[in-house]
């Protein structure tokens, strides 16, 4: 059974990127939290906002216990809401493209984009996920994309299962 959905507030932060300069950015998007006034359940960054969207894995990857994942766990419990945004992993020799939905308690979910965007040589650096992530927040049930992602309506689909939809 699904929960009822309740209201859901959201806050979309933009910023300027300084290229590959995660210290920079992490500085510039803690500014902007400490802007929100309301209290959210969720704010969602940007792709790759630690770093811009760069193919340089092998200087800005990190593992998942890294700065930018620590940065988001701090934040997601000084602003007791959930934090999505994405950030470059390497995992196993492998780099991804990975959302991070990181929860006020410092757990989270991981999604893996599975796109990979061409004509950005993506595909050249990183590896593509492989599976969906379907996250709750006050009933709400979210399917976790990442940019390109949205271009590709079968995986977005929302199917119908055991009498309800997936999300």
């Amino acid at each position: 059974m699904i929960n009822p959905m309740i209201d859901l507030k959201v806050v979309l932060i933009q910023s300027d990127i300084v290229w590959e300069n995660t210290e920079q950015n992490l500085k510039n998007f803690e500014k902007k939290l400490a802007d929100v006034s309301a209290q959210p359940d969720l704010i969602v960054l940007p792709e790759m906002f630690g770093t811009g969207f760069t193919m340089n894995v092998k200087k800005c990857a990190e593992k998942e216990n890294g700065k930018i994942v620590s940065w988001l766990k701090q934040q997601a419990k000084t602003k007791n809401c959930v934090i999505a945004g994405s950030v470059l992993i390497e995992d196993m020799g492998k780099y991804f493209n990975s959302m991070f939905w990181m929860k006020p308690d410092g757990t989270y979910d991981v999604y893996k984009k599975r796109h990979l965007f061409r004509m950005g040589n993506e595909h050249k650096t990183m590896s593509q996920g492989t599976e969906r992530k379907i996250v709750e927040l006050n009933g709400w049930r979210i399917n976790l994309q990442i940019c390109y992602d949205l271009r590709f309506p079968v995986w977005s689909k929302n199917n119908f299962k055991v009498g309800n939809y997936e999300y």
